[in-house]
């Protein structure tokens, strides 16, 4: 049984959260909720790059790149926005907690955009010249 892409990355996005949030505990930092709070809402956008990438593939896959790159602005963008009302600062060291799964989830967006891409470059028919 072979898994699906969108699969893989999936359960590796959610890997990482059960990962981190095990490291939480075992520190004892406490601020859970605003943990939990944070994953909800990165889980969102990491969901939302993928069934939006997954679209531009269906209707425009020779636009792929370009939607991937506007979708990590519009990330980054809406990441500055919600900041301050997730209450990030309050966590001791939340740079660390905070940006390191962001950035992960971005590595795992970048990932699954190269491999739609590959995939689109080996489907498309060969001009001759």
């Amino acid at each position: 049984m072979k898994i699906k892409t969108n699969t893989r990355y999936i359960i590796l996005y959610f890997l990482m959260f059960f990962v981190h949030f095990a490291i939480w505990q075992f520190l004892g930092l406490g601020f859970e909720a605003t943990f939990i709070r944070y994953y909800l809402f990165l889980t969102v956008l990491f969901t939302m790059v993928l069934t939006i990438l997954s679209l531009i593939k269906k209707i425009y896959p020779q636009y792929i790149g370009f939607a991937f790159m506007g979708l990590v602005m519009f990330k980054l963008m809406v990441m500055f926005l919600i900041m301050k009302k997730l209450n990030l600062n309050e966590v001791p060291s939340y740079k660390i907690h905070f940006i390191l799964p962001y950035l992960i989830s971005l590595l795992l967006e970048t990932l699954y955009a190269v491999k739609l891409i590959k995939t689109e470059e080996a489907e498309r028919p060969v001009k001759d010249e």
